[in-house]
């Protein structure tokens, strides 16, 4: 109703500027038009302003602590990080891989957990590409046995069916899951405030970390990350207050509970590592 009511408003002010009225076809396409657009910049407005109020709040009742102890990670509380690739520059993927691998590693937590690179490639030049990075990695990180890569011989439902092919395969492995973009990178210390969260509260399903963009480049990709990281946090806490203690999710950067969801799946062997010719498990 905010949105609805605060577009009609501005759309009958918009009415009286325009010569006819709004009576003419071509008026009428325009109001049209700029209902629809303002009805996006509306959205923007209130869900910032409920998240100005909801960082104003002292108490937020759907809100879990986040200031969680530093226990120690128990052994059974295993995290798959999965990053779905599909025709993506390799060296970037692979550099944020790497990035996070080693912040895992700095923090002593890495033992923790695996990282899949779930492909979905279909240039067989980039895939020849990612197999050698990932070969690269491991060799020089140690990283046989923790990092895993595999190609889809059938990329059915794009990144939906790679993450659902992972969960029936390797899901009920894993505790938890934590899916990334193909430029993502985190820290150590994220993933590990993440988990020890998700062990202390054991009713929620899913946490997301605000994302933000960075190391950008270009003028208007500047702008935006400085953006995001300015009034970030009032669209994050928006969201939060509209979801009524429910979760948004982007569809990366978040932690997700498996089990005991995968508790009925079926297990797969893991892929294997590199062969000279580069075979994996299908």
């Amino acid at each position: 109703m905010l949105i609805f009511g605060q577009s009609i408003i501005a759309a009958n002010q918009m009415r009286t500027v325009l010569p006819g009225q709004g009576m003419q076809w071509l008026e009428i396409t325009i109001l049209s038009l700029f209902v629809l657009l303002f009805a996006w910049v509306s959205a923007g407005f209130w869900t910032a302003l409920m998240g100005f109020f909801q960082l104003l709040r002292s108490h937020d009742r759907y809100a879990i602590d986040s200031e969680v102890g530093d226990e120690p990670i128990v052994a059974e509380a295993r995290t798959a990080l999965l990053v779905p690739i599909c025709n993506e520059d390799v060296a970037r993927v692979f550099a944020g891989v790497r990035a996070t691998l080693e912040s895992l590693r700095s923090t002593g937590n890495d033992r923790h957990f695996d990282i899949f690179i779930l492909s979905d490639t279909s240039d067989p030049d980039i895939a020849i590409q990612e197999t050698y990075a990932w070969l690269v990695m491991c060799r020089d990180l140690g990283a046989f046995g923790q990092v895993f890569y595999r190609r889809r011989q059938r990329r059915v439902k794009r990144k939906s069916g790679n993450l659902d092919d992972f969960c029936r395969r390797w899901g009920a492995r894993y505790r938890y899951m934590v899916v990334l973009d193909a430029d993502s990178v985190m820290s150590g210390q994220c993933l590990t405030r993440l988990v020890q969260m998700m062990e202390v509260h054991t009713r929620v399903g899913i946490i997301q970390t605000a994302p933000r963009a960075s190391g950008r480049l270009n003028l208007y990709a500047r702008m935006q990350q400085f953006a995001t990281r300015v009034y970030g946090p009032l669209f994050t806490a928006g969201l939060h207050f509209w979801q009524l203690g429910e979760s948004h999710y982007w569809g990366h950067n978040a932690i997700i509970r498996l089990a005991p969801f995968m508790q009925h799946c079926i297990l797969a062997p893991l892929p294997v590592r590199a062969q000279c010719r580069g075979d994996f498990i299908p």
